[in-house]
């Protein structure tokens, strides 16, 4: 999320422009440089690029106000990315109550309707009550009652009046992914106490905004083919990213759902710590298949030992195989991370990642080893929580690999939840 040009910082939260705003700027003040030409033909583009500077001013005043009022309730914001069509606050965590929520999403169209208000006020001490005529002629007489200059800069904030009161009103839309969503979210999450059923409900309500947009550029293509052909793009956005929310939403909440006992395998070898190295290394290590790296656990007298390091052998001479036992290889189940069969699964991605370990060892109530747990487990358990239909061979992969594949996300979204817990 973060990248652009730094711009500064509020509250000390640094501040990102994107460089396609330069663009930008430029196409919006050739564009509404149009609308005063007539009053000033030297100096149109010039009013036109003050109404496109005020247009970026006031998205920025709304992103900064979103991630001031994440910040002062509690939510950890890095940078503050302002980009068109909007902007983004980069998150660490997410809110942790329903009034941090609301009041988060409630904070930027509050600032796009203050900001249509001063516009309105501004326009009304300049040109009086004319401006709030329905009559275009009494507009256009504007010129010669008040002065062209007067009436430009009553033309330049009405443009910023009304922008923002679209703005402000359109992000009230209660559907994912406007702020009304993020209102809709917060007041399910409320009523039923359930954060996901909240964001489920805000989602599903952006899909059919979606789709509600769709048939209606659908229908406008008949008459107008570039407005409905427009609709349909916004539509078809707006339920992509609605189904991002759904996506996000549901693994997270199966990422909370499943725990270790319901993720681990058996996939270990259990060996008697009491035989020598050489029968290890015999019955074992070298009826290994090549590339294979399972995992033994040492057992003696009814109890788990420990993990035993194979590659440790190495280090032993191999003429003292004979007379050591396994013992000498034996990491006790106390001196390595272990989790228990209640571990949410979103801590085992947190502690495969940060650790950079292989696998987990899951301990049962006693102390003993239970199961275990990698990369690809934790990947089979969600494929068969969130029916996602996995191939085998890709589950395999990704347990040789040692790692999450990055397009998943696991480990920046578990990370977040974590973070939450706190």
């Amino acid at each position: 999320m973060r990248g652009g040009i730094r711009s500064g910082s509020i509250s000390g939260i640094p501040i990102y422009i994107d460089s396609s705003w330069f663009l930008v700027l430029g196409f919006l003040a050739v564009w509404l440089s149009a609308a005063y030409t007539k009053l000033s033909p030297s100096f149109s583009l010039g009013y036109g690029a003050i109404t496109a500077i005020l247009f970026f001013l006031s998205i920025a005043f709304n992103k900064i106000a979103h991630a001031i009022m994440s910040k002062a309730r509690g939510v950890e914001v890095s940078a503050i990315n302002i980009q068109f069509m909007g902007g983004a606050s980069t998150i660490e965590q997410e809110a942790k109550d329903p009034f941090a929520v609301f009041s988060i999403a409630i904070s930027g169209p509050l600032v796009s309707l203050v900001l249509s208000v001063i516009g309105f006020t501004a326009a009304w001490l300049i040109a009086g009550d004319v401006i709030f005529s329905n009559n275009p002629k009494t507009i256009e007489a504007l010129p010669d009652s008040i002065g062209s200059m007067r009436t430009i800069w009553t033309m330049i904030a009405l443009n910023i009046a009304r922008i923002n009161l679209i703005f402000g009103m359109f992000s009230l839309i209660p559907a994912l992914p406007f702020e009304g969503g993020h209102i809709l979210k917060a007041a399910v999450w409320k009523i039923t106490g359930d954060r996901f059923t909240g964001i489920r409900w805000a989602a599903r309500s952006g899909q059919f905004c979606g789709i509600l947009t769709m048939i209606l550029g659908g229908l406008v293509t008949l008459n107008s083919p570039i407005g409905g052909i427009f609709l349909i793009f916004i539509g078809w956005f707006l339920f992509g990213n609605a189904g991002g929310y759904l996506y996000l939403n549901n693994l997270q909440q199966a990422l909370l759902d499943i725990n270790a006992e319901a993720a681990m395998t058996r996939d270990f070898r259990l060996v008697d710590a009491e035989i020598s190295l050489r029968e290890f290394a015999d019955k074992f290590l070298l009826m290994e298949e090549k590339d294979a790296n399972p995992i033994y656990i040492a057992s003696s007298n009814g109890r788990d030992r420990g993990i035993i390091s194979a590659v440790a052998i190495r280090n032993i001479d191999s003429s003292e195989w004979q007379s050591k036992s396994l013992q000498a290889l034996i990491k006790p189940l106390d001196e390595i991370d272990t989790v228990d069969l209640k571990t949410q699964i979103s801590t085992v991605v947190n502690l495969l990642e940060q650790k950079q370990l292989r696998y987990v060892i899951v301990r049962s109530p006693v102390g003993s080893v239970a199961g275990v747990i990698d990369h690809g487990d934790i990947i089979k358990a969600l494929d068969s929580k969130l029916l996602w239909r996995i191939p085998s061979e890709y589950v395999k992969q990704i347990k040789v690999d040692g790692k999450f594949p990055a397009n998943f996300r696991l480990v920046e979204i578990c990370e977040q939840l974590e973070a939450s817990k706190q």
